[in-house]
């Protein structure tokens, strides 16, 4: 998803969703690039929930046949599926609690109680 020069989100295989690849600091992108950022950003990570449940599926199917199974090299290879997917999950929670703000304030006049204060000085 090339979104504008100088940043994109990149399809993450492992994660199953986009992330952010910035070339430079936050700080140096213009508001409407970081607007733009914060929208698309906010979009993956509303599909982040639905991932999660999609990668709890599989444990689940995967414990089940952990409880059926007498084969211990089987048993050890579903505990590592389930360690992986688990490790995904985590990673997923992470970038899901991944806040942005923007960095560039919108120029405002002052409010009344500035002016009245600029006024008395």
């Amino acid at each position: 998803m090339r979104m504008s020069k100088g940043w994109e989100f990149v399809f993450d295989e492992r994660l199953g969703i986009a992330l952010p690849q910035l070339e430079r600091d936050w700080n140096l992108y213009s508001r409407a690039d970081q607007e733009r950022m914060i929208e698309t950003w906010e979009k993956v990570k509303a599909r982040i929930p639905d991932r999660v449940h999609e990668l709890e599926a599989v444990i689940n199917v995967n414990q089940l046949q952990v409880s059926q199974e007498d084969d211990w090299d089987t048993v050890c290879d579903l505990y590592a599926e389930i360690y992986r997917i688990a490790s995904i999950i985590n990673d997923l929670n992470i970038w899901k609690n991944v806040e942005q703000y923007l960095s560039h304030q919108e120029e405002q006049s002052p409010g009344i109680a500035e002016e009245h204060t600029n006024r008395e000085k």
